[in-house]
């Protein structure tokens, strides 16, 4: 494989797989063998391709399943029903998060209201979109304003969200979640990518 990214590796791994060497490539290297220098000695590159990508897919499910269903749902070559249940593991973990914020709405309540729950979850799923979109190597602009958030979300889950108060000074406000969801992603997707990153020392 061609070591240029982690996230390139990512993608490249599981398209790996799909072939008939990753069975045994994957198992190999969740083992934990030390396979490359016997495998390149015996010039089979196929097979230490296989192994090379066995050893990305191990360094990606050996973390937390968010951030495996993040590393997938971001650069893996699946298809969207492929990435189903990924999108739920990823959607369960940072509605976790979100709800340890304050929305708009809860004033000084312990608990926001039904309707700002409500709305979060589908500016949760629009936070998960956009991350994937605009993160490299893609780097599409993505949900870049309030206005494309909603219409995304009205055109992908047949909802309604008000985006009219996005920014509100010295008051919860969807904006300020809208950020740190977005924060939060990005360092979910540095903690998956560190343990790849190292497999590019190991390989060069």
């Amino acid at each position: 494989m061609r070591y240029d990214s982690a996230r390139s590796m990512i993608f490249q791994a599981y398209h790996e797989q799909r072939g008939s060497v990753m069975a045994y490539a994957a198992e190999i290297a969740r083992m934990g063998a030390q396979v490359q220098t016997t495998e390149r000695n015996n010039n089979d590159w196929r097979i230490v391709s296989g192994l090379e990508a066995g050893m990305v897919i191990s360094a990606v499910e050996r973390q937390s399943q968010h951030l495996q269903a993040l590393a997938r749902y971001c650069f893996g070559p699946f298809t969207r029903d492929e990435l189903a249940e990924d999108r739920e593991w990823l959607h369960a973990a940072l509605m976790q998060v979100a709800m340890t914020m304050r929305l708009p709405g809860q004033g000084q309540s312990e608990y926001p209201p039904a309707e700002a729950v409500n709305q979060l979850r589908w500016i949760v799923s629009a936070a998960i979109h956009h991350h994937a979109e605009a993160t490299y190597p893609y780097n599409r602009p993505g949900l870049h304003n309030p206005r494309r958030i909603a219409a995304w979300i009205e055109e992908e889950h047949g909802e309604e969200v008000d985006v009219g108060r996005w920014s509100r000074s010295g008051r919860a406000c969807w904006g300020g979640v809208w950020e740190r969801l977005l924060d939060t992603l990005d360092r979910w997707e540095s903690q998956v990518l560190a343990p790849v990153a190292a497999l590019i020392v190991k390989a060069a």
